[in-house]
């Protein structure tokens, strides 16, 4: 009777928090939910790349967990987009939210505001897992591109783009985790695989020129860019979220939780080697990023390489503000 109750109120946390939410769904099958808030000087480049790569009839919904932002309600607006502004900065409430607003999408892309993704992007990943699940071998959880940044893809970048051996010799042996690791933590890691990660879509098509293939991933995986199926999402009951959610940001809580439960239910997270995405960095990285970000503005895309704003101003320790070009509320 406890263990019933004790679900029971379970159930009512993950799903239940005060939100204000503009409806611009379409009840596409395909959901791509965008958590967005914090990191406004990199939406000029995140967000427009949704906007031009996203894949027709896709329902896109920002999330943004804990605020409201009147720049992000404009862009979804003029976009045609949803917007949900939960009032709890609790990402895993944040998220189920918005899954539970869309109710015909039965495929679910998630991806952070910090993430850069390039054209066949969406393609590729919902191509990959749908390869992976005929193949039958693997009950999957979600699939991942390769990222430059992230604690178990990086391994697959550099060797893919021969640079183990340069990584090596000035970082120590390229390990993979899901934190505690130089690439988790260093700043000057993330700004060196950023440098060879320049022009994205260059580097993009590189990957996506690649034959099909995948690993599985045996260690918690950084979910800043996934795909994953509604079904699972359900069995799982949702995120799992910590009471009480306006108290807890539940920063992690939604990685760690969608990996082991999915692994508890035999369901194995894959990394697709043939798309890619860029990850501006983890957290204690931010600050060497953000000095290094300015000079790499110009380097994004080879097909615009001054983009809209430039290199943009810089102010104080050398840290770029955000480009006040301000197309997001044009």
């Amino acid at each position: 009777m406890k263990r019933f109750a004790r679900s029971a109120l379970q159930r009512h946390v993950n799903f239940h928090g005060h939100y204000s939410f503009r409806d611009r769904s379409s009840g596409a099958k395909q959901l791509v939910m965008v958590l967005a808030g914090y990191k406004p000087f990199l939406w000029e480049w995140t967000l427009d790349r949704v906007a031009r790569f996203v894949p027709a009839g896709s329902d896109v919904c920002l999330v943004s967990p804990g605020l409201h932002s009147a720049d992000l309600d404009d862009l979804a607006s003029r976009c045609g987009w949803s917007y949900l502004a939960a009032s709890e900065r609790n990402i895993p409430l944040a998220q189920n939210l918005a899954i539970q607003a869309h109710q015909a999408a039965a495929w679910i892309y998630k991806l952070d505001e910090d993430v850069f993704v390039e054209a066949g992007f969406f393609e590729g990943l919902r191509s990959g897992y749908e390869q992976i699940k005929a193949e039958r071998e693997y009950q999957l959880s979600m699939c991942s591109p390769i990222v430059n940044v992230n604690g178990f893809s990086y391994v697959d970048f550099l060797r893919a783009l021969g640079l183990e051996d340069a990584y090596r010799e000035r970082f120590g042996a390229p390990t993979r985790a899901g934190d505690g690791i130089p690439a988790w933590y260093d700043g000057e890691v993330a700004v060196w695989l950023w440098e060879r990660s320049l022009p994205l879509d260059e580097t993009a098509a590189f990957f996506a020129a690649r034959p099909f293939g995948y690993s599985a991933v045996p260690h918690r995986l950084n979910i800043g860019a996934i795909l994953y199926e509604r079904e699972l999402w359900e069995t799982l009951g949702g995120l799992r979220v910590s009471f009480p959610a306006r108290i807890r940001t539940g920063l992690g809580d939604d990685e760690a939780y969608l990996c082991s439960s999915a692994i508890s239910h035999s369901r194995v997270a894959c990394v697709l080697h043939n798309v890619f995405a860029a990850h501006f960095g983890f957290a204690p990285q931010y600050l060497a990023m953000r000095r290094a970000f300015p000079a790499m503005q110009a380097r994004l895309s080879s097909a615009d390489p001054t983009h809209r704003s430039g290199t943009g101003p810089q102010t104080g320790a050398g840290i770029a503000e955000p480009p006040d070009s301000g197309w997001w509320r044009r």
